[in-house]
């Protein structure tokens, strides 16, 4: 899974899977849909504004997942 893969599923369930400097993939996740950077206290409300888009971004994630290997 990318960083921007965990971007899309910390801003669907809420539920960080990112720390440190890879919060940054968060930020500018959720800056793309506002047009400009978003600041830790906006983080919610946007995820609220655009919980449509961001499902679907979601959704796209799990039907392109791809097998596991088994290596």
């Amino acid at each position: 899974m990318t960083k921007h893969e965990c971007a899309v599923v910390t801003a669907y369930t809420e539920i960080s899977m990112l720390k440190g400097n890879d919060l940054k993939y968060l930020y500018d996740y959720l800056s793309g849909f506002i047009g400009r950077p978003v600041y830790s206290h906006e983080i919610p409300a946007v995820a609220e504004a655009y919980k449509d888009q961001i499902r679907e971004d979601f959704l796209a994630l799990c039907r392109d997942a791809k097998e596991a290997d088994d290596g």
